[in-house]
């Protein structure tokens, strides 16, 4: 029986999900589809692309020369699955850094991209060899022939002498000391994502069973919860002000987690707000960086400080006179400079920016609207309603009662 590509799919993204990890799919040396709960660039498996699709291989283990896992097996004769990487293990600083520099990691990304590392799973040679057994069965609906079955150990005398030094806890079932390592790395990717603004990744992390434990914080159930759900909303908040968010938004909206947080006593409910904490600052993140070009075009000097201007002054009457003068350019230079540049008027811009602010208001605030019109300085709640439908298209009630705006 043959498989359609879409089914083979299918079988990647659930195995990977499964067993938190990479799935990859070629055909030959063709790539055809990948999906991954961690998100490398450059892709690590690039250095072990030849061993991992040779031919003559049909299922087996395959150990890098930094200790990591992977494992392969093919489909219906032409179709090749790879699952990994396994975690990298501790240690090996020679090892890393050559592994680094051969991958072409930049400086500026290698802290980044060692905590993406340390946060998979440690799967030794022989837990990778049971799931490579067990799907290449099911799909291909028949068993693997023992010596059909290789595993390649590339690593050196010295990569081997420190895993031989590890407790067999790590490399296998990972303790709880190695959990709060992976706890701690885990947090780390947490925040790089929400600096970044990315809201997929972040989502998709989230969703991969957890593979970390988190420190002790109390003996009551629901208050450990509670302080947990408090330091990602601490930590999110910093993320969020790194990636450019106005650390005045970003720790109002972290006020208005804790002030959540504390009123709840649902542990379930909890542990879904805790991570709707990081997806919600990465939003505001992502849609601050989206608002900070203009199109394809990095913002100019002039650009930058209009701004700026406006974030600083968001709450108050934004007259584009006040703006000139205090910027030291006349106003009608100013205006016409923007529109040119932009596509869309000062004011229009200034208002979407207010129109924005409120969005998150309604979102994360129990506000009235003449308190939000009063706030950004509307010269009723009318006017603000006129606004806010004409930047968004639905009324502030409207959005405030969508549930798609709920986090």
């Amino acid at each position: 029986m043959k498989h359609s590509l879409k089914a083979l799919q299918r079988a990647c993204f659930y195995v990977a999900k499964a067993a938190n990890t990479s799935m990859r799919l070629y055909q030959g040396t063709e790539y055809l589809y990948s999906y991954s709960v961690y998100h490398l660039d450059p892709d690590p498996m690039e250095l072990y692309l030849p061993q991992l699709l040779a031919p003559e291989r049909t299922a087996g283990v395959f150990t890098t020369p930094v200790g990591q896992n992977y494992g392969y097996f093919t489909v219906d004769g032409a179709f090749r699955f790879i699952i990994g990487p396994s975690r990298i293990p501790r240690g090996q600083s020679p090892q890393l850094r050559e592994y680094l520099f051969r991958l072409g990691v930049k400086e500026e990304q290698r802290e980044a991209y060692v905590h993406t590392l340390r946060c998979m799973l440690p799967i030794g040679i022989e837990r990778m060899g049971w799931p490579v057994r067990c799907v290449f069965s099911l799909i291909n609906q028949c068993e693997l022939p023992p010596e059909e079955f290789q595993v390649d150990v590339c690593y050196s005398e010295d990569t081997q002498s420190i895993i031989n030094t590890l407790p067999q806890e790590e490399t296998e079932n990972a303790d709880n000391k190695v959990l709060l390592r992976q706890g701690y790395h885990y947090g780390q990717l947490l925040c790089t994502y929400v600096e970044q603004g990315k809201v997929e990744r972040l989502l998709e992390l989230i969703s991969a069973p957890p593979n970390h434990a988190l420190g002790h914080l109390s003996d009551d159930a629901i208050r450990q919860r509670k302080n947990i759900a408090i330091c990602s909303a601490a930590m999110a908040c910093q993320s969020a002000i790194a990636g450019g968010m106005s650390s005045s938004a970003a720790f109002e909206l972290s006020d208005a987690y804790i002030q959540k947080i504390e009123l709840m006593q649902d542990a379930a409910a909890l542990r879904r707000l805790n991570a709707d904490i990081f997806v919600g600052f990465a939003r505001e993140v992502a849609q601050f960086q989206a608002r900070s070009t203009f199109g394809e075009k990095r913002m100019s000097g002039i650009l930058s400080a209009c701004v700026d201007y406006a974030a600083q002054n968001i709450y108050d009457p934004i007259r584009i006179q006040d703006m000139a003068e205090a910027l030291g350019y006349t106003r009608s230079y100013l205006s016409s400079y923007f529109k040119h540049e932009t596509g869309i008027t000062l004011t229009q811009y200034i208002l979407s920016e207010k129109i924005w602010e409120a969005q998150r208001m309604l979102r994360f605030t129990d506000r009235s609207l003449t308190e939000i019109a009063q706030q950004f300085s509307f010269s009723s709640q009318s006017h603000f309603q006129n606004v806010f439908k004409k930047v968004t298209g639905c009324t502030p009630m409207q959005y405030r009662n969508d549930p798609r705006n709920r986090n």
